[in-house]
């Protein structure tokens, strides 16, 4: 499990703000509980009310930078199918908080590893996105958007002083050619909601029922982005880059007919992500998940250079 940020609790925030949410909610609150995991230091707790509704709110201070990001999950929580996503039932800013209120899903992180009882139904699910999600619903931004961010590192890696490891030396002219942001972000072009962040820590199971969190970075784009996404996350579980690319393949028609160079440039540009932001990035648990995904990325690509 991904070691978790540390995050606000209830009763710290603001009392005017807890005072709005529970006249929203109509029922005063009288238990909470926390999940585990995630890596932003948002609130995330799940309310009980007087009446034994409940609740799963989000909220962040919009000083924060990633105040943008909660404006951006209500704004996409809008549009999503409730067999996709847990529905959203309103959102709200007050005395400087923004606060999303979620339908409360019982259930917990899927495992991924080969032969998990969870996997089939997470496979599925990620399979249904391109069918539920095409055409895009959204109103968001292009894909192009966020994976030009992942492209360059390679080239910021080996300019660094401590210079470029052996293992990206060794592959160094296949990683330049690779590595254009352009070609990329042409490539990531489709009429698609893709979640662009798909993790297992991003998802519920609850009775054989997958569900995906977080969608703060969704945006238009083809359908096989998230596919190409997950890839990774099946190695980390302990898949073959094979396997993981077969699995995905047989649920997701568009990642059948996906250019496998612009498979190849997404390995990439994500990998080289992950490697540059392992060493200058944060560290504690984000660190070392960027670590180990960079491995895994790195597994990939010599996966794809045959």
């Amino acid at each position: 499990m991904n070691t978790p940020s540390v995050r606000p609790r209830w009763e710290g925030l603001p009392e005017e703000v807890r005072a709005t949410v529970q006249a929203r909610l109509g029922s005063p609150v009288v238990e909470v509980s926390y999940p585990e995991g995630g890596f932003t230091p948002g609130l995330a707790v799940r309310l009980t009310c007087a009446d034994r509704s409940e609740v799963f709110l989000k909220a962040a201070d919009l000083a924060l930078p990633m105040a943008s990001h909660y404006r951006a999950e209500a704004v996409v929580g809008e549009h999503l199918p409730s067999v996709i996503a847990p529905e959203l039932w309103w959102s709200l800013e007050s005395h400087g908080w923004i606060v999303n209120a979620f339908e409360a899903v019982l259930g917990g992180e899927p495992d991924l590893r080969p032969g998990s009882a969870d996997l089939p139904g997470v496979l599925n699910v990620v399979g249904s996105l391109e069918r539920e999600l095409t055409p895009c619903p959204a109103p968001v931004g292009e894909a192009g958007g966020t994976l030009s961010l992942l492209a360059g590192h390679w080239e910021r890696l080996a300019a660094a002083p401590a210079g470029p490891d052996a293992w990206s030396t060794a592959r160094r002219a296949w990683l330049t050619e690779m590595d254009d942001r352009d070609l990329l972000v042409k490539a990531a072009a489709g009429d698609t909601l893709v979640h662009c962040d798909l993790r297992a820590d991003n998802m519920l199971v609850e009775s054989e029922r997958v569900r995906v969190l977080d969608w703060s970075w969704a945006a238009r784009g083809a359908a096989w982005v998230d596919a190409a996404f997950f890839v990774p996350q099946l190695i980390l579980a302990g898949h073959s880059p094979a396997v993981a690319e077969a699995e995905l393949g047989a649920r997701i028609p568009a990642w059948r007919v996906a250019d496998p160079k612009a498979v190849s440039m997404f390995a990439v540009a994500i990998t080289g992500y992950w490697s540059w932001h392992q060493v200058h990035g944060p560290g504690g648990g984000l660190g070392a998940y960027r670590g180990r995904a960079a491995e895994a990325g790195r597994r990939w690509i010599d996966y794809r250079l045959g």
